[in-house]
């Protein structure tokens, strides 16, 4: 893919994620972008850069959500190795695999970030962070792939 193409793509998801989290509250739709920019590193990259790259994409959940850090930065960080661990064994391109590899990572990080946040700050279980927010993300995930000249652009088919 053309680099700066690339990055574009990563701005916007940025954007949208700093927007979904601004009126979160209003819209009662939680997509996380910045955990399909973890899932496309994951998947495309070596294990170092995977790593530090769900570290920093957690602690900037952390920042704008939990106001705990280290919460969503540790559970990212393990849904990131997962990733990268299933990438090598299944190709994870594909709609079908890439659907239920976004939604089942997401729903383990936030099901251990929703935990640590019932244990720290005696939150309740939320199915909305658990079971919501990982499917519609793994919809958009999946959707935002469809069209033929991105997933040539991303180089994945």
């Amino acid at each position: 893919m053309n680099r700066r193409a690339k990055i574009l793509l990563f701005l916007l998801l940025i954007g949208l994620q700093i927007v979904n989290n601004r009126y979160v509250y209003t819209l009662k739709v939680n997509i996380d972008f910045l955990f399909l920019i973890l899932v496309y590193i994951s998947s495309r990259s070596n294990f170092g850069l995977s790593i530090l790259t769900a570290a920093l994409i957690g602690l900037f959940t952390d920042f704008f959500s939990a106001g705990v850090l280290g919460i969503f930065g540790f559970s990212r960080t393990l849904a990131a190795y997962l990733i990268y661990q299933v990438a090598v064994f299944l190709d994870i391109r594909k709609s079908l695999f890439l659907f239920f590899s976004i939604a089942l990572s997401l729903s383990l990080s936030n099901f251990l970030a929703n935990f640590f946040l019932v244990i720290i700050l005696d939150y309740r279980v939320s199915p909305h962070l658990v079971l919501y927010t990982p499917l519609l993300t793994a919809l958009a995930g999946t959707l935002l792939l469809m069209p033929r000249k991105l997933r040539e652009l991303l180089d994945v088919y």
